[in-house]
């Protein structure tokens, strides 16, 4: 019985020590010393990009929709008039100009047009159509995304995307939209950060509907994926040449103890869930077990939101604030998560087996006294840099975010804007940051 035993414990140690190292070798997880990095020598082609990005219920102000909702309904800070973007947007295009951009991604707000079912306000739409023309007038590509975390309280009250038989509502909607804008807006985002949405508020329930459920977190990823490929389908139909994605936020998930098989296989997991469903779902038209009609090639481009890497292990706290670890030599940012530019990269890899082009469509740091903004920006930059270089197909930069604005569950307290905003005043003032960007914009532009 005891050789058994030693035999059983010998088999298993031979085959954790297997996984690990050959985790170790597909999985890598390269550090730079930075010190040794000219990270200012970098180049982009003359037709690169260069923008930034916000997102209607953070910045507009004034909005009654399922975040406004969740914000009274937990005592959570409120958004209320975010940065009065609504009624200040030509002052805030200036700051786009000023910037020297040639890209801006924003958002439109369904609980703007269409305040009750059935009852559209054409009125709101019109403004976006000023917008639109607005940018073009300067001269910056309009990037529209259709939902970005909000959407109507009445639609939330009906279940928003947990149901299948929903999602004619919120195609509408984006029909509309589309009908309106599509004659000068080229670029399209039918969805933003699909995972973000299903884990934080069906799994963490840091968002709303602040649910707890790996069922309901598991139904609303296959729901978005549905509503995502129906839309592409009607989009396509209506203006073929339109380019038509998704922006996916990847986190990359990575083992605490890179030695430990455990941690491996809850690294994988989370992977597999945050991202390789989706690229799945995009590939081969399957996702979680489901079927998706029109899933598969639904893509004309793929919109890249990264931020960072999860250091992640057995026991992972799934309710309050994440805690974030970090290795020995990464710097926290004030979100507490590790600035890890290395990891860009490895973004950038997993999402070019999508074979598509890429657009950089968020990326940034929670700074709000500016000290390692400017370090994060070339840092992400030289690696975005390198990654052109060696043939990536990349078309954009869209730095998050344009202004200080609202940043979801953590409120006012987290500071993303190359435009400092003091929110007593309304007052935006340039970081220095930000006048870093326009420096490397204006030199690349040049070139």
């Amino acid at each position: 019985m005891l050789n058994v035993f030693l035999t059983a414990m010998i088999v298993t140690l031979a085959s954790g020590t297997a996984f690990v190292l050959y985790c170790r070798w597909r999985y890598p997880e390269p550090h730079l010393n930075w010190s040794e990095v000219d990270v200012e020598s970098i180049s982009f082609p003359p037709d690169f990009l260069w923008g930034a990005a916000t997102a209607a219920h953070q910045v507009e102000g004034g909005l009654h929709n399922n975040w406004s909702v969740f914000e009274e309904s937990r005592g959570l800070e409120k958004s209320g008039e975010a940065c009065d973007h609504w009624n200040r947007w030509k002052e805030d295009f200036e700051m786009l100009s000023e910037l020297g951009l040639t890209t801006y991604r924003f958002s439109i707000e369904w609980s703007r047009l269409e305040p009750e079912p059935g009852k559209w306000d054409s009125a709101p739409l019109q403004v976006y159509s000023d917008m639109v023309d607005d940018l073009l007038n300067r001269g910056i590509r309009p990037v529209v995304t259709l939902h970005h975390f909000s959407h109507p309280a009445w639609w939330e009250d009906r279940g928003g995307f947990s149901k299948k038989e929903n999602l004619p509502e919120f195609i509408a909607y984006c029909e509309r939209v589309f009908e309106t804008l599509s004659d000068r807006v080229d670029v399209w985002c039918t969805i933003n950060e699909p995972t973000v949405f299903s884990s934080m508020g069906y799994t963490l329930g840091q968002f709303p509907p602040g649910h707890r459920s790996i069922r309901q977190t598991l139904r609303i990823m296959r729901n978005l994926m549905r509503a995502h490929a129906a839309l592409y389908a009607s989009l396509k139909s209506r203006r073929p040449d339109a380019s038509i994605g998704v922006a996916k936020n990847v986190t990359l998930f990575d083992p605490l103890n890179r030695w430990s098989p455990i941690d491996w296989a809850v690294a994988r997991l989370l992977d597999w869930l945050w991202s390789g469903a989706w690229q799945r779902g995009i590939l081969s038209g399957r996702m979680l077990g489901s079927r998706v009609r029109g899933s598969k090639n639904s893509l004309d481009f793929i919109g890249l939101n990264y931020y960072t890497h999860f250091l992640t292990g057995l026991f992972m706290p799934t309710t309050g604030e994440l805690a974030f670890a970090r290795r020995e030599n990464e710097v926290s940012t004030e979100f507490g998560y590790p600035m890890y530019a290395e990891g860009f990269r490895r973004a950038i890899e997993k999402v070019s087996v999508l074979n598509v082009p890429i657009e950089i469509t968020e990326n940034g740091v929670a700074d709000s006294n500016d000290v390692l903004r400017p370090e994060h920006l070339m840092r992400h930059l030289w690696v975005l840099s390198e990654a052109i270089s060696d043939g990536y197909d990349i078309k954009s930069f869209h730095h998050w975010s344009l202004m200080d604005n609202f940043e979801w569950a953590e409120g006012y307290s987290m500071r993303f804007g190359l435009y400092e905003v003091d929110f007593d005043t309304q007052e935006r003032n340039l970081r220095k940051s930000g006048e870093l960007y326009r420096k490397i914009i204006t030199e690349h532009m040049k070139t």
